[in-house]
């Protein structure tokens, strides 16, 4: 069958064509875009308009390739949701970058304390905006759009709804919310209704898998065919670990512009030291619940390439990570989650900066900067390793890595060395492997999530790096952790 994967990030956007059989995995990419929040009335929001007008250039270039789309499914980033009333919009959703986003989230704590949230969801995110807090903003701000919506649904959903779908909801992109029990795989209705919010609007949570219907009219005399629109693991974070061929005794490491770090487990941990150690669950396929922590990944490199482009300087990632390699190890290190870091100012001053005011020495070139990052990157990644090992009581014995880390080689060279195991890196687009995964499960074309990952490490083939010298990392794990303290 011919299937094709949306997969949409809070900065752009990649559409891939799959075939898969019960014997072949292949994976093609077709489309490519940008998506990044715009400024509207005060808001910086997510425009739909665009977004739908770029998925269907996406499948129609799809369609160009093969006879028939026969499937069609979409993965988003997590946290944003917009609100609905009778099968329209009522306004483009919120970004959670938008700086209102934590508006009252001390306000929220100090109503139910995070132990409670913890307890009620598993989750630990006290950092990044998620639809828990974004709800809570909005009924203090704007009670009258929740009173006149009927409906709330995760980007994944909407989007689908966009090109035709019915309305629906989904357990891996709604456990990022921290609004979802994870035991139950339900949404956490006492703890909303504890914070006055509403839970009418909310869908039932269904699994992966479900059909939702063809495509709109208008999409399907597009593309020359009606493929059907079904829900894969819709959190991306949640698709590229389906996608990935983690053993029963590894970790997964997803690298995007997060680092999201963990393992896959029954059941969801609650104990007194998963919420010590800041570790969440979110939910997966099959019943699954990822333990996990995230790291700023890289996004802080992504801006420092940001700013060498607008200097006019080469910023392709074989020069950059040649002079990196040259560049001495370990001889500065930055915590990638310090809240210092942003987007007011061109991160390579950042980064100096923050290295002048912890009296490290200051990269100078372009290579000593990604090194300082590389190095960093890995360290705190090996220290969330720590973290998670300390709440199962185990050690995972390799690290599975997919997304853009896979493509570079040092990176995957270091990680093995500060984590001190194999790292099995490969695929790369793993978020839309595991997408065209979850909607072949869904057709049945593929029997379980297990013989298809065994199809996937077939098909693209991982690359293995064994850990040497790794003696240096300890100390540099010493060092981050004291300039995390700060």
């Amino acid at each position: 069958m011919q299937h094709v994967a949306i997969d949409i990030g809070a900065s752009g956007g990649t559409v891939y064509l799959g075939t898969i059989t019960p014997t072949e995995f292949a994976v093609e990419e077709v489309h490519r875009f940008d998506n990044r929040p715009v400024e509207r009335d005060g808001r910086y929001v997510w425009d739909l308009d665009a977004l739908r007008e770029r998925m269907i250039d996406g499948l129609r270039a799809a369609a160009e390739r093969v006879d028939t789309v026969d499937v069609v499914g979409i993965d988003t980033w997590g946290l944003d949701f917009g609100l609905v009333a009778d099968g329209e919009v009522l306004r483009d959703p919120t970004s959670y970058r938008d700086p209102n986003a934590t508006a009252t989230r001390d306000a929220l704590f100090e109503t139910v304390g995070r132990r409670r949230i913890f307890e009620a969801t598993g989750i630990t995110n006290w950092r990044t905006p998620n639809t828990l807090w974004q709800l809570h903003t909005l009924a203090r701000d704007d009670p009258a759009l929740l009173d006149r919506a009927d409906g709330l649904l995760m980007m994944p959903q909407l989007l689908t709804s966009l090109l035709g779908g019915r309305e629906c909801g989904e357990v891996t992109i709604a456990s990022t919310t921290q609004m979802v029990d994870p035991e139950e795989r339900t949404w956490a209705r006492d703890l909303l209704e504890e914070l006055s919010l509403p839970t009418d609007l909310l869908p039932p949570l269904d699994e992966p898998g479900q059909h939702l219907g063809p495509v709109g009219d208008d999409v399907a005399a597009a593309l020359g065919s009606t493929p059907e629109l079904v829900t894969p693991a819709s959190h991306d974070t949640a698709a590229a670990v389906a996608g990935l061929p983690v053993a029963d005794d590894a970790a997964f490491l997803s690298t995007g512009s997060w680092f999201i770090l963990g393992v896959e487990r029954a059941g969801p941990v609650r104990s007194d030291a998963a919420f010590e150690h800041a570790v969440s669950n979110e939910l997966g396929v099959d019943g699954t619940v990822r333990l996990l922590k995230n790291v700023n990944g890289f996004f802080l490199l992504e801006e420092c390439r940001e700013a060498w482009q607008e200097e006019g300087r080469p910023v392709d990632y074989d020069s950059l990570l040649s002079a990196a390699e040259e560049a001495p190890a370990r001889a500065a290190l930055v915590d990638p989650d310090a809240e210092t870091f942003g987007i007011d100012a061109p991160m390579p001053e950042q980064i100096r900066s923050y290295c002048r005011e912890t009296d490290q020495p200051v990269p100078d070139g372009r290579g000593e900067v990604v090194r300082c990052l590389l190095d960093s990157l890995v360290t705190k990644t090996a220290i969330a390793l720590d973290g998670i090992e300390a709440v199962i009581d185990d050690r995972p014995k390799s690290i599975s890595l997919g997304g853009g880390g896979v493509r570079n080689e040092l990176f995957c060279r270091l990680l093995a060395d500060a984590t001190d195991r194999p790292v099995v890196a490969g695929p790369v687009e793993a978020t839309a492997v595991g997408n065209l995964l979850t909607q072949a499960l869904a057709t049945g074309t593929v029997e379980d999530l297990e013989s298809g990952r065994r199809l996937i490490e077939s098909a693209f083939s991982p690359t293995r790096y064994e850990p040497a010298g790794t003696a240096e990392w300890a100390a540099a794990k010493r060092r981050l952790k004291a300039l995390s303290a700060e």
